[in-house]
């Protein structure tokens, strides 16, 4: 089994919803799965884009990496992610794998607050 900690983010109107149900769907896709509350970050970059919502999760899965990133992915597309969402600063919903089993992906996104704020409250240690 893997061993994978998430980052969910969404900065629409009903992102905290929108997190939520994207924590429900995830659990009936791996075969274990636990999340932090979800909070409110500030959005980081140039581009003006309202707060987020926040959280992390921590899943096991019998997955291979590709295969969890295609079907999160495939995921944030059918939840009506589009490319073009980018140059808007638009983020209907978006799951990073930041660290997979002891490997960490995201360096960047693993020092940030929208993940270290998640972790602590698991008490999940890189």
């Amino acid at each position: 089994m893997n061993r994978a900690i998430i980052g969910i983010g969404s900065n629409i109107p009903a992102a905290k919803q929108r997190v939520e149900k994207c924590c429900a769907d995830i659990l009936k896709m791996v075969s274990e799965a636990q999340f932090s509350s979800i909070y409110e970050t500030v959005a980081i970059g140039s581009l003006p884009q309202p707060n987020y919502h926040n959280c992390v999760g921590v899943i096991t899965t019998s997955e291979t990496f590709e295969e969890l990133k295609l079907r999160l992915k495939e995921y944030e597309r059918q939840a009506g992610r589009l490319p073009e969402h980018k140059a808007d600063g638009k983020v209907i919903i978006d799951i990073d794998i930041v660290v997979w089993n002891n490997d960490v992906i995201k360096p960047t996104d693993l020092a940030r607050s929208y993940m270290t704020i998640g972790m602590n409250e698991l008490n999940i240690q890189v």
